[in-house]
């Protein structure tokens, strides 16, 4: 066999290999509100858990994620451990790349009949394709039903749009 045949065969089994991964990931990049999905859902009147979906060949970075609550009464929020990765643009940093629930605390019980903005930041890559997202954003409206009765859900969640 000859070196370049052997380094053509080489080729093709990385192109094989590296295709069907491209493939199976999609050729085109998901919005990044498709490749991380944010729903909330209520525990109690003192904190909610936080869901974010990711899509397969998709990850976040750890260091990117963070959360508010207006008006302000969010705690303090531990992150889950991340999976370690050497990232070619960001280094040596902490990622997810499977779906992730975060308990938010609240520094006090939500007032009924209110409506409060959950603000989620986030920066994520599309793994496949090498592409790495701007920082972003999405948004819930947490709403506080007036009366509540014993086994009902605490708060709805709505998405915030945005008009531009």
């Amino acid at each position: 066999m000859t070196s370049s045949y052997f380094r053509s065969l080489v080729f093709l089994l990385a192109l094989g290999i590296g295709g069907s991964a491209f493939a199976a990931c999609g050729a085109q990049p998901l919005p990044d509100k498709e490749a991380f999905r944010l729903s909330a859902v209520p525990l109690d009147t003192r904190s909610v858990q936080v869901k974010i979906a990711i899509e397969p060949c998709y990850y976040l970075f750890q260091n990117k994620l963070s959360f508010s609550l207006e008006p302000d009464v969010l705690g303090k929020v531990t992150l889950p451990v991340g999976e370690r990765k050497i990232d070619p643009t960001f280094g040596d940093t902490m990622i997810y790349r499977r779906d992730l629930a975060i308990v938010l605390p609240f520094t006090r019980e939500l007032q009924r009949g209110s409506a409060y903005t959950l603000r989620a930041n986030y920066q994520g890559c599309a793994e496949a394709i090498g592409l790495c997202y701007p920082a972003a954003a999405q948004m819930l409206t947490l709403k506080v039903p007036t009366t509540m009765t014993p086994g009902e859900e605490v708060f709805s969640t709505t998405p915030k749009k945005k008009w531009f």
